[in-house]
């Protein structure tokens, strides 16, 4: 059937019970979007939305699984669908509608924060992939800037990264954004039947990463699912390295001079590791003038070891990160020389609103030699700071204190009497929290906890309720003292 477009978002309604329905757009014969989608046209629970700017003032043609009567009750609007939702994580960032998983693309440039993510704009379960994009400028609020990258012949967008071209080695211009995705081919029809296998491309922005254009493929089918691709300039080498994701537990590493042709440089297996892989240097903060090179993948394993630029060499065993299953895919900033900061995926199932999904507070990351083994350390980037203000000092005689909420998210450092386990309740959850480490940190936000305890050698992530915030939160026996900071705009 066919729509005349008269703005710039179609509007989607979206029922969770109801069937899925695969839908293909054409404008002139040709085609521009495919997605799998939970239409439900009589009785939607909420709206998704595609952004169709480009082709208000003409027509498009939708074909697939649905009557042209229901297609005809699809209508076009000026403005995206209504995202307000009163327990919206706060300081975590969270897409305006859909499903997100790992974050992608993280680079700060020109003084601006910039974090794209993979994005199913049309449900709150995983498929669909596209990038969205969001731009800060303290990392703890977030402005949405919508639609980055979207499926093609190629395939679905998969995970990748930036690299801001301060050299114009890449020939786009100085200071241009080079974004490395993976094209998923085979994950849709379209590439499917255009028999396009997974490949690496680049797309590449001229305007501060608001418009992104895809450029070619920089690296074709090697093995399997090969994905998520992690670009960095090596200094010594004097060489740009990739990370690169091949299949089952296989990495690769390549190296180039022009951020355009790769040459591999090794490859490896580690039984324990999938998926987006980083590799980054870390000081170890108890040793002077230390520093360690750091492989990582998705779920939070890494290996300490060296780096040449040509090979990674561990020197340690696979160590787990986090304390908790909940963060995964965490990538690095690019574009900071001073620190290096992590952003992960929260796995949050909580779909009761029309998103899915968040993103943790930022941490800076370093290293802490414990005998004589490097182990990781998280801290939330120094900028949390500056958003939250003391409110209170608790001090327990019972062992133990209630502490009001008031809707907000709430910063708390918290004493503990020597004790193995602490305990805090909030949202109908109890952390169970096994640390010698007398003081905890924690940041609750909707729908989400998470904490970092032993100087930071223990993080973790926990779901909560998302009324939470709205009631009463518990630390349990063995309560010392809390001083409570709370958010301010």
């Amino acid at each position: 059937m066919t729509l005349y477009v008269t703005a710039g978002f179609l509007w989607l309604p979206v029922s969770r019970t109801s069937p899925t329905v695969k839908l293909h757009f054409f404008s002139d014969g040709a085609k521009f979007q495919e997605m799998d989608i939970r239409l439900n046209t009589e009785q939607p629970e909420y709206y998704a939305a595609m952004d169709v700017h480009r082709y208000i003032g003409r027509t498009i043609d939708v074909r697939g699984g649905l009557p042209d009567d229901r297609v005809a009750k699809l209508f076009f609007r000026d403005e995206f669908p209504d995202t307000d939702d009163p327990f919206r994580p706060r300081i975590h960032f969270s897409s305006p509608a859909g499903w997100i998983n790992d974050p992608n693309g993280l680079v700060f440039a020109d003084g601006v924060w910039h974090l794209y993510h993979q994005w199913n704009p049309f449900g709150t379960e995983w498929g669909n992939m596209h990038w969205g994009h969001a731009v800060s400028r303290d990392l703890i609020t977030w402005k949405h800037h919508g639609l980055a990258l979207e499926p093609d012949v190629f395939g679905t967008v998969f995970s990748g990264c930036c690299w801001q071209d301060c050299r114009n080695d890449a020939g786009f211009g100085k200071n241009a954004l080079l974004f490395f995705y993976t094209a998923a081919g085979g994950c849709s029809h379209w590439s499917a039947n255009a028999g396009n296998p997974f490949a690496q491309r680049l797309a590449v922005s001229v305007d501060n990463g608001k418009t992104l254009q895809k450029k070619k493929t920089i690296l074709t089918h090697i093995k399997g699912e090969n994905r998520d691709p992690k670009v960095f300039y090596h200094q010594e080498s004097k060489a740009y390295i990739m990370i690169l994701f091949l299949d089952e537990y296989d990495f690769a590493v390549f190296r180039s001079r022009d951020l355009i042709h790769w040459e591999e440089s090794q490859r490896f297996s580690v039984p324990e590791m999938r998926e987006c892989p980083d590799l980054f240097e870390l000081p170890v903060v108890n040793e002077q003038n230390q520093k360690k090179w750091v492989f990582w993948s998705a779920d939070g394993y890494y290996l300490v070891g060296r780096f040449d630029g040509f090979r990674f060499a561990p020197e340690s065993d696979v160590l787990p990160a986090y304390d908790t299953d909940l963060p995964y895919a965490a990538q690095t900033y690019a574009g900071v020389s001073d620190r290096i900061i992590s952003v992960a995926w929260l796995r949050t199932e909580n779909d009761r609103g029309n998103f899915r999904g968040m993103m943790s507070v930022p941490s800076e990351l370093s290293l802490v030699r414990q005998e004589g083994i490097c182990r990781m350390r998280f801290r939330p980037v120094t900028e949390v700071w500056k958003r939250f203000t003391k409110s209170e000092e608790y001090s327990a005689e019972s062992g133990s204190l209630v502490i009001h909420a008031a809707g907000e998210p709430l910063l708390m450092k918290t004493s503990w009497k020597p004790c193995n386990i602490k305990e805090v309740s909030a949202g109908g959850k109890t952390l169970n929290i096994r640390s010698n480490s007398n003081e905890i940190l924690f940041i609750m936000d909707h729908g989400i906890t998470e904490y970092w305890a032993d100087d930071g050698l223990r993080y973790g992530a926990v779901e909560v309720d998302e009324k939470a915030l709205s009631g009463q939160i518990s630390l349990g026996t063995g309560i010392c003292k809390a001083e409570v900071y709370r958010f301010h705009k």
